[in-house]
């Protein structure tokens, strides 16, 4: 037996899920307003069957300096689905440069940047000084004075009506969350029990009976029945790789390389047949292995002094999706509703990955665009100036990690990590990247799905795997209430930092300043192995095995 930590379980949620950081995605919200009206659903033109990285994996380069970018050979997110509609129309944007990256004197001087450069003075975006983590949910209850809802909405329809397993269901208990030692990070509702087959499997039942999950220690195959019936498959393999399966959402397969004597995992998404692969970097928590979001490449300093100082005057954009009847923005516009106008390129990136993150949940999912639950809780501006306060410290995280690479040092194991993000004891707000099972305060078991947003308000609690959030955003229906106070696993926070830092990276790219800026791959990008290209086959086997384990 291999004496490595094991594996973090994903269930329920993971990445991208990510934990989900989106190239043809800028050709299909960039189509002209009559083509936006005639399709039927927001899907691009699948981006060439991504051979997103073709590189070989042979062995390292003899040195470590980083090589110039190369577009065809960047691996891709499958947020490069999502593109937003230029902003030409953006009357002032002529009147400011991008700033000086590299690149040719005639395109820093594009006169149709959609997303001007900021000021000379660099003025700091950040809000005033953040509350600290005891605060939090006075300053919560301030800033919603709506009451908090938890009940379930009973037109919401089949996908928010709670799935039981049992004939005869029985009454579901009240009390606290139920820590597991098998489920870590994942505390079971009041009155959930856990017991071991005779072949070895842990099954775990809720009060009524129904089966909420089962895990085989001996092939690594866990099951999570979800609230609104579905079913997510993970499988943790020998050699760490790993498979993601969610009924609805972005699949992944995930298999581990070794650059430099540095442990390293690349994964490959699938999106309805297209392949897209990143890149993560393995650390050790609490006994467990996470993986922290390794970009794929770098820009030079004044290009993320740029991405988080303020423009030299507002800003107007015109989001595409928003004004040509797209079904998913259809679907989600009681929800989420991007700016028109922007300060700075913090808020616009909120608008961003908000965006991205709707469009390609509903894209994965082949949501109906049935109408969300009366008491949905949408973002607000309080919210996503919260989230656009999070994006400016990552992206100067980035900035940090790109003078590194420049220098050719390596990050120490969780470097730039949720674990060490979190360590500030400081609130910090994120976008759920896949959906998560819950149980609140009361004991009441909800939901959180894709595009969310939550504010964690401690830091990681190496004896449970948890750590304290408040919901921000939610949708309705089974789906937890705003302001209700949750516990999530360390490992599902860490797939939305690494679902965050991917749609900034391509939402940065996506931007004239991006397009124009000159960037570096990091060598271990560049001595990486290609994309799995059976990763759909391997899917569909783990997928055969866990519903035979079912029967």
């Amino acid at each position: 037996m291999s004496s490595k930590p094991p594996r973090a379980s994903s269930y329920p949620s993971q990445r991208t899920a990510r934990g989900i950081a989106l190239t043809a995605l800028v050709a299909v919200l960039t189509a002209t307003p009559c083509a936006a009206q005639n399709q039927q659903q927001p899907t691009p033109p699948a981006p060439a069957r991504q051979t997103p990285v073709q590189r070989t994996p042979q062995a390292p380069p003899q040195t470590r300096a980083p090589t110039p970018a190369a577009p065809a050979q960047t691996p891709s997110s499958p947020f490069k689905l999502f593109a937003p509609s230029n902003g030409a129309n953006n009357p002032s944007a002529a009147a400011h440069n991008v700033p000086n990256t590299g690149s040719s004197a005639a395109a820093r001087n594009a006169p149709n940047a959609t997303l001007p450069a900021t000021t000379p003075n660099v003025r700091s975006t950040n809000s005033p000084a953040t509350p600290n983590a005891a605060n939090a949910a006075a300053q919560l209850q301030r800033l919603f004075k709506t009451p908090q809802t938890n009940t379930t909405n009973t037109n919401a329809g089949n996908r928010l009506m709670q799935a039981s397993l049992s004939a005869n269901p029985r009454p579901a208990a009240s009390g606290p969350p139920v820590p597991s030692r098998n489920f870590p990070g994942h505390p079971g509702p009041p009155g959930s029990t856990e017991t071991q087959n005779r072949n070895g499997s842990i099954v775990r039942t809720a009060a009524d009976g129904s089966v909420i999950d089962v895990r085989n220690p001996r092939n690594g195959v866990s099951i999570h029945h979800a609230l609104d019936g579905s079913r997510r498959i993970m499988v943790e393999q020998p050699d760490h790789s790993r498979v993601f399966i969610p009924a609805r959402g972005i699949q992944y397969v995930q298999h581990p390389y070794v650059f430099h004597g540095h442990a390293m995992d690349h994964r490959t998404f699938v999106v309805q047949g297209p392949l897209f692969h990143q890149f993560y970097r393995p650390y050790n928590y609490g006994g467990t292995t996470l993986d922290v979001y390794a970009t794929s490449r770098y820009y030079a300093p004044n290009f993320y002094q740029w991405a988080t100082s303020r423009f030299n005057a507002p800003t107007n954009y015109n989001w595409g999706y928003s004004t040509n009847a797209t079904p998913w923005y259809g679907h989600y516009h009681g929800f989420f509703t991007p700016d028109s106008s922007y300060q700075t390129p913090q808020i616009w990136l909120a608008d961003y990955m908000l965006g991205a993150t709707l469009f390609v949940a509903y894209t994965a999912k082949g949501e109906a665009s049935d109408p969300l639950p009366e008491n949905a809780a949408p973002v607000t501006p309080q919210v996503k100036q919260m989230l656009a306060d999070e994006i400016g410290r990552q992206v100067k995280q980035e900035a940090a990690e790109a003078a590194d690479n420049a220098q050719n040092r390596e990050p120490q194991p969780g470097a730039g990590s949720v674990v060490q993000v979190l360590a500030d004891r400081q609130p910090h707000v994120f976008v759920v990247s896949s959906d998560l099972d819950l149980v609140d305060p009361t004991g009441r078991r909800c939901s959180m799905s894709e595009g969310d947003v939550v504010q964690v308000t401690s830091a990681p609690k190496p004896d449970t795997g948890t750590v304290d959030a408040v919901v921000l955003a939610s949708k309705g229906g089974v789906e937890c209430g705003r302001a209700a106070q949750v516990q999530v696993a360390v490992n599902d926070v860490q797939e939305m930092q690494n679902h965050m830092r991917e749609t900034i990276d391509q939402g940065l790219a996506s931007t004239p300043a991006g397009k124009q800026a000159k960037s570096v791959t990091p060598a271990f990008a560049a001595a990486a192995p290609p994309a799995d290209a059976n990763a759909t086959r391997e899917i569909q086997q783990q997928q055969e095995i866990a519903a035979a384990a079912e029967g």
